[in-house]
């Protein structure tokens, strides 16, 4: 499974592995800190997950898309 995670301050985007959930990483372009959210903490994950075909995309704001 993939995670794109978006920056809020710049806009970059990169795609994680599922491993990166729950922790804080820095953006690699304006190294604001991030926290991604834990997989369990989203409670549609699991279905946008399938209807994504293993691939979320979590705004700043935790609401996914697929």
């Amino acid at each position: 499974m993939n995670i794109i995670l978006q920056c809020p301050r710049c806009s970059c985007r990169w795609w994680l592995d599922a491993a990166a959930a729950d922790r804080r990483l820095r953006c690699r372009k304006c190294g604001l800190l991030l926290k991604v959210p834990h997989l369990d903490e989203l409670p549609k994950a699991t279905d946008v997950i399938k209807d994504a075909k293993n691939e979320v995309y979590v705004d700043d704001s935790g609401r996914t898309y697929g």
